[in-house]
């Protein structure tokens, strides 16, 4: 009866697909090289996580919870901005395409390592997250920044250029996000560090600090 219930679903979502003109396409098996963007995400995971996990002892219950977590996080990350103003609205993130709005998890509490052995199972599961969330938040941020000795030339930060602002006291998902209002070039015309205006008011930063998520032109 499952197995007709599932074949009955299937059949259905395939007929609706066709009528949308929706075709997908599948990867061979064993290419994952083939899927560069998600596997990308797989591996800073499984990472990730592989370093967590590796001296703690979970139940079933907590890994899927930490994992329910790490969904979260991941899909809070911003893709691009729906406007280029920091004081409108949110940058544009999967949980957006997913759930309809915004990543709704805050921060539940302030967690500490001493919490990593203690018996209260959510607090333990909570610690883990808060701790992926750094570490990810580090792994991601670096591929959205280029790393490149300064004798290669490169374009500078620009006026109303949009930028992720790295804040390592951030909560849980949140990605603070501003517009470059002024930069400062040094006496060979490299811009170093810039004038940023954000949802809670301007800062001054290196540009070490900032990841482009979008310019001006």
């Amino acid at each position: 009866m499952k197995e007709s219930l599932h074949e009955w679903n299937r059949s259905k979502i395939e007929e609706h697909l066709r009528q949308l003109d929706i075709r997908w396409e599948f990867n061979p098996p064993y290419a994952s090289h083939m899927g560069g963007v998600w596997e990308r995400l797989i591996r800073s995971v499984r990472k990730i996580l592989g370093a967590l996990l590796t001296q703690q002892i979970v139940t079933d219950e907590d890994l899927a919870t930490v994992m329910v977590e790490v969904e979260s996080i991941m899909n809070s990350r911003p893709l691009a901005p729906v406007v280029q103003d920091p004081d409108g609205e949110e940058p544009l993130t999967p949980n957006h395409l997913l759930l309809m709005r915004a990543s709704p998890n805050l921060p539940p509490g302030d967690f500490s390592s001493t919490d990593i052995c203690t018996c209260k199972r959510w607090r333990q599961v909570q610690y883990l997250a808060d701790q992926f969330w750094f570490r990810w938040k580090r792994e991601y941020l670096q591929t959205m920044q280029s790393r490149q000795k300064w004798q290669v030339p490169r374009k500078n930060f620009a006026v109303d250029d949009v930028v992720l602002v790295y804040d390592e006291h951030a909560p849980r998902g949140k990605w603070p996000l501003g517009r470059v209002v002024e930069a400062y070039p040094d006496k060979q015309g490299d811009v170093r560090q810039v004038l940023v205006r954000t949802s809670t008011g301007n800062v001054k930063r290196p540009i070490s600090k900032l990841f482009l998520v979008l310019r001006k032109d």
